[in-house]
């Protein structure tokens, strides 16, 4: 049930709001005008020249609070669309909204079903050749490091300890700045 609210005086003396610059509504069915007056009692009038989607051509009404008037559109309808206007402060103020008149069937349509999101299974990458490259040497550098290691504890006089040092600090960096670049 298609509503539009139409609020007077809530601005100011005879300001008039309308909530909507469109509506849609189905052939056959009705839209609901709600008029709230946040003033004093006071005269609103609807209008349109829709006679194509309706019956409804004018009203006149005395707006003390609130007040609903019900629009009902022409089974017979074809999908179009219509200007209502709604006039308050005797003529002073004016201001409107396209009403859309749509078959029953497309509005049906319309309203989205749920749907359950579709799990997909992840496809790695294949791995390049800058990739196995990389898996190689995270193997290979700590082997690397720990043969140094021990071959330089067990032999301490038969190897250059700057060597050594140097040699165990190039495969450490190696392996640092492999895992980080392979975390990007």
């Amino acid at each position: 049930m298609p509503i539009v609210e139409v609020q007077l005086n809530r601005l100011g003396i005879n300001s008039l709001e309308v909530s909507t610059d469109s509506v849609e509504v189905s052939a056959g069915t009705a839209l609901h005008i709600r008029i709230v007056n946040f003033g004093a009692p006071t005269h609103a009038t609807l209008r349109t020249e829709g006679s194509a989607y309706t019956n409804f051509t004018y009203e006149n009404l005395y707006v003390e609070a609130e007040s609903e008037i019900k629009v009902d559109i022409l089974p017979s309808a074809n999908p179009g669309s219509f200007e209502m206007q709604v006039i308050s402060g005797y003529g002073m103020r004016r201001s409107g909204f396209t009403v859309n008149v749509i078959l029953p069937e497309l509005e049906e349509k319309k309203e989205p079903e749920p749907v359950e999101p579709i799990q997909q299974k992840s496809k790695r990458a294949p791995l390049t050749k800058i990739g196995w490259s990389v898996i190689l040497i995270n193997l290979i550098a700590p082997i690397l490091g720990f043969i140094v290691l021990i071959f330089w504890i067990l032999a301490p006089a038969a190897v250059n300890t700057t060597a050594m040092a140097v040699i165990l600090y190039v495969i450490m960096l190696a392996g640092i700045i492999i895992t980080w670049r392979s975390v990007q």
